[in-house]
C-alpha cells in the first residue's frame, strides 16, 4: 500500500503546543484529569496514513465492487485545530 493523500495537513495545530499533563511513568498511568494532549493525539492516531480499501454496494446491497481510497480530507476543530473526523 502507499502513503495516502491527506487534504487539510498542517505543520503544527494548535493541539500539538499543549503540553502532556497525565506523564509517562507507571505511577501516572491512570490519570486523575483528562489530558487534552493525548486525548488529541488519540484522535490523529486514527487517521489511517496509508491507502486501504472498502466494498461498493448497489441499492439492493448487493457487492458491485472494491475500491481503494487514495485521498481523504480531514475536518478539524475550531479551537484546538484537533481532528474531530475525515472522510472520502
Amino acid at each position: 500500500m502507499h502513503n495516502m493523500k491527506i487534504n487539510g495537513l498542517m505543520k503544527k495545530a494548535r493541539w500539538e503546543h499543549i503540553a502532556c499533563c497525565c506523564g509517562k511513568d507507571v505511577i501516572d498511568s491512570f490519570p486523575i484529569k483528562e489530558c487534552l494532549h493525548c486525548k488529541f493525539d488519540q484522535c490523529w492516531q486514527s487517521v489511517p496514513q496509508n491507502d486501504f480499501k472498502i466494498n461498493e454496494f448497489d441499492d439492493k446491497g448487493n457487492k458491485t465492487g472494491v475500491r481503494i481510497v487514495k485521498e481523504i480530507s480531514l475536518q478539524r476543530g475550531q479551537r484546538y485545530q484537533d481532528v474531530i473526523g475525515w472522510f472520502f
